[in-house]
């Protein structure tokens, strides 16, 4: 049996290589209870074995061993997918070049796993170039059940952390002392993509930070109406629009909906002359009476879970023309079963009316295309709520300015962004495989993928 001491606090500092904001169990399991983020330091012997990081309101797991040196050269992100189980969205491993290398040094190789829902997964190795590849994981390697306060070992066993086993967890003779919290935390939970001020977008006068200048919204500019028999809208590039893209998950009532383009005045110098332009900074399908939103949710399509984003990720529709499209999936099949309609519906784009419309006679539906801002990329699509839950809008943000730090004389929106609990599991867990099983496999993936790099010339990324 081996004894491992439990340290909890804010976390590990590897500057000062000790527990900052050290706080006592009690403390701990309070923060637990209210889903606040704290951190669990396991020791052995006053050397550091594993650092866990638990946030239950983001429904966050981290775990992150350390090595001989005393280097976190790991790392395990978690998500709770389902309610009580624990999907592993992401590993990271460090290869230091030597002993006294510092923690997570430029100098040292970094692998990474990036698991879907499904198991699919995409290895990429970062070392004097980027190589990626893809592969498959086991649900016994990328599932845990979610542990209770207290029970560590359900993260990590003993073989993992390299002791004679079992394990016997005890609490460190008293809270340590070394340092504070001075400033920004040491951690915190994956925190994807959140909308600014996205209605702010169509108010004329408002100001908001782009570049090297301020950038003032003109008059919103109307793109016609919207003909949604079914309610069902998709967001894309109407060039590479295929027979197989799924409308979002949020539907709105089958009607007829005005569409909106956001856009700002850019004033910049150019060889001392002083130049001014308008750029699309979004394009706002408007769902009733245009109450203001109280709620935003990031718009997904079937298969996509916004829990598996990492920080400021996002699910967005890719643009590979300069041009994004409003539709209803009944418009899809017309408008993809000629590839020049939608080739010459992103050519006509800015002509004669800035946003061209396809119309399918016989569904009734048609699709509005629009300017894509600042061109080709991927952009988010945020859903908007009254404070009964009714959509109010769906927004296309092309990313063009930073709406989330409003300049005066802005008026900031007080709408929270949408975040669901973790669904219920719909079937009993399944049988997690031992850490150390696991992580062996991690090391065998990590060796593969050095040996096909080497195969193959990296490209520079």
């Amino acid at each position: 049996m081996s004894s491992v001491e439990v340290v909890y606090g804010e976390g590990w500092c590897a500057v000062r290589r000790a527990v900052i904001g050290p706080m006592s169990e009690e403390e701990a399991r309070r923060r637990h209870t209210a889903g606040d983020p704290y951190a669990v330091l396991l020791r052995a012997g006053g050397r550091p074995l594993a650092e866990l990081r638990i946030a239950g309101r983001s429904g966050y797991v981290g775990l992150l061993p350390f090595d001989a040196h005393g280097r976190r050269h790991q790392e395990y992100d978690y998500v709770e997918l389902r309610r009580g189980q624990l999907h592993l969205r992401c590993h990271r491993q460090w290869l230091y070049p030597t002993p006294d290398e510092a923690e997570r040094s430029e100098q040292a190789a970094h692998f990474t796993l990036t698991i879907e829902a499904d198991g699919r997964t995409r290895r990429s190795l970062d070392h004097r170039g980027l190589f990626e590849t893809s592969t498959h994981l086991s649900a016994e390697h990328r599932s845990l059940p979610l542990a209770d306060f207290g029970e560590w070992t359900g993260y990590v066993d003993a073989d993992r952390l390299g002791l004679p086993g079992p394990l016997a967890l005890v609490p460190a003779p008293a809270p340590e002392t070394d340092g504070q919290p001075d400033g920004a935390p040491l951690w915190s939970p994956p925190a994807p993509l959140a909308p600014g001020h996205l209605e702010a977008l169509f108010v004329p006068g408002s100001r908001f930070p782009s570049g090297d200048e301020p950038v003032t919204v003109l008059e919103p500019e109307a793109a016609g109406s919207l003909r949604l028999p079914t309610g069902r809208v998709i967001v894309a590039d109407p060039t590479v629009l295929s027979a197989s893209d799924e409308p979002l998950t949020v539907s709105v009532p089958p009607g007829t909906y005005p569409l909106m383009l956001g856009k700002v005045e850019i004033r910049s110098e150019w060889d001392g002359e002083e130049m001014t332009w308008e750029e699309i900074t979004a394009a706002m399908l408007v769902v009733g009476d245009r109450r203001p939103a109280a709620t935003w949710q990031l718009g997904l399509r079937p298969g996509q879970e916004s829990r598996l984003l990492g920080d400021r990720q996002y699910y967005g529709f890719g643009v590979d023309s300069g041009t994004g499209a409003f539709l209803d999936i009944a418009a899809r099949d017309a408008l993809v079963a000629d590839r020049d309609t939608g080739a010459d519906l992103a050519a006509a784009v800015g002509g004669e009316v800035t946003c061209p419309e396809f119309r399918d006679p016989a569904s009734g539906a048609n699709a509005i295309a629009f300017p894509s801002g600042a061109g080709d990329g991927s952009y988010p699509v945020w859903i908007g709520r009254d404070h009964d839950g009714e959509v109010t809008c769906l927004i296309a943000d092309m990313l063009t300015v930073d709406s989330r730090r409003p300049l005066p004389p802005t008026e900031k929106s007080t709408a929270v962004v949408l975040t669901s609990p973790a669904p219920p599991a719909e079937a009993p867990p399944l049988a997690a495989a031992p850490p150390a099983e696991t992580a062996l496999l991690f090391a065998e993936l990590l060796a593969q993928t050095v040996a096909m790099a080497r195969r193959t010339p990296p490209r520079q990324g």
